[in-house]
C-alpha cells in the first residue's frame, strides 16, 4: 500500500499547485474563520497568471454575496473562487465560469458574449436552462448561458486564453 501511495501522493503534488485560503462563516451562533489548503490543477496556471498580467485580481475567498461559490464584479475586475468549491470538486468549473466573465467584460468593461458556439450535451443544456430559468434574469441569459457551456468544455482553458489574449488588452 505505501508503495502506491507515495508515487500518487507525489504526482497529486506535481499536477496541482497549493493556495492558502481562508473561509469565512457567520451564523447566527458563531462567527469564525478557517485556513484552508486548496489543489488547483496545475492546466489552470497558464489562465490565472494571464488574468493577473491583464490587470484582473483572483481572491480564493468567500465571494462577497451570499449563496455563489463564485463572483466577477466587472468594476473592480475581481474574480472571486469560494474554497468550498474545491472541497465539492467544483473548483475548476468556477474558475472557469468566472474566468468567462471575465473574458465577456473586455474589451468595453460591460458583459458581451463571446459568440463561442460550443458542442453540449442535451442533458447539460436542459440542466443549464433550468439554472438560467430559476436564478437568473432575461437579461443575463446569454452571458450566464455562455459561462457555463464553457466550463464543460475540455478545451476551456486554452479556448479562455485565446479569448482574453485577443479581447482583453
Amino acid at each position: 500500500m505505501k508503495r502506491l501511495l507515495h508515487p500518487l501522493l507525489g504526482l497529486t503534488l506535481l499536477l496541482t499547485t497549493t493556495v492558502f485560503a481562508q473561509v469565512n462563516s457567520s451564523s447566527f451562533r458563531d462567527s469564525y474563520i478557517k485556513n484552508i489548503i486548496i489543489q488547483i490543477p496545475n492546466d489552470l496556471n497558464p489562465l490565472l497568471d494571464l488574468l493577473k498580467k491583464k490587470g484582473f485580481q483572483i481572491k480564493f475567498e468567500s465571494p462577497p454575496r451570499r449563496g455563489v461559490y463564485g463572483l466577477f464584479q466587472w468594476k473592480s475586475k475581481t474574480l472571486w473562487i469560494s474554497p468550498i468549491s474545491f472541497e465539492m470538486g467544483i473548483g475548476r468549473q468556477i474558475i472557469l465560469h468566472e474566468a468567462t466573465h471575465a473574458a465577456q467584460s473586455c474589451p468595453y468593461g460591460s458583459f458581451s458574449p463571446i459568440g463561442w458556439k460550443l458542442p453540449i450535451s442535451q442533458s447539460i443544456r436542459n440542466e443549464v436552462q433550468a439554472n438560467l430559468l430559476r436564478n437568473y434574469v432575461t437579461s443575463q441569459y446569454s452571458i450566464e448561458e455562455e459561462a457555463f457551456y464553457l466550463q464543460s468544455q475540455k478545451n476551456g482553458v486554452e479556448l479562455l486564453i485565446e479569448a482574453i489574449n485577443v479581447r482583453c488588452r
